[in-house]
């Protein structure tokens, strides 16, 4: 038997509800919300990374060619050639080449003028950069003294040293020197 309302209409059909409640909503705009929140971080996260990465080839390229100019200020005549291949050891490429063939002429004329430069402390910063090699411009302070002049002269040396990476670590591949 059919039910009927008291003024006797027949009882109102409901219908079932088809969207989603607010409830609903507001948990699918939070799980949204939460998935564009971890891509963002996770874009964050490389970019960090990448940056980090590059700053450490930068120190360790800035340290190569640190090194290389302070063995370059620091030659001894007792000592001529040790010092030369310590050169030598963070060379690569065309500076490597030119100062091994002019290194015997090199170790003669510090010995015969009794040359001993002495690498005090230097300065260093990227000036280009393109990933895995660079410009690194270096300042080193020295003191020198030879047979002519024994008494001790400061010497401010200027260069610009192109680095790169060889063989897992970066070496010296040309020297300028600014005035």
């Amino acid at each position: 038997m059919a039910q009927t309302r008291v003024d006797g209409s027949p009882p109102a059909v409901e219908t079932p509800r088809v969207g989603v409640s607010r409830t609903g909503r507001v948990v699918v705009a939070l799980a949204v919300l939460c998935l564009v929140l971890v891509g963002v971080c996770g874009v964050l996260l490389w970019q960090l990374r990448q940056a980090t990465g590059e700053e450490a080839e930068q120190r360790d390229a800035v340290a190569a060619a640190t090194k290389t100019a302070m063995n370059l200020a620091t030659v001894d005549h007792t000592s001529a050639e040790s010092d030369v291949q310590r050169v030598l050891d963070g060379a690569t490429g065309q500076f490597h080449d030119e100062f091994a063939s002019s290194a015997e002429s090199f170790v003669s004329v510090v010995k015969d003028t009794e040359v001993t430069t002495v690498a005090q402390d230097a300065d260093a910063a990227i000036e280009t950069w393109d990933g895995g090699s660079g410009v690194v411009l270096v300042q080193v302070r020295s003191t020198v003294t030879n047979r002519v002049e024994p008494q001790e002269k400061a010497r401010v040396w200027r260069l610009r040293m192109t680095v790169e990476e060889s063989g897992g670590e970066y070496r010296t591949s040309a020297v300028e020197y600014v005035s």
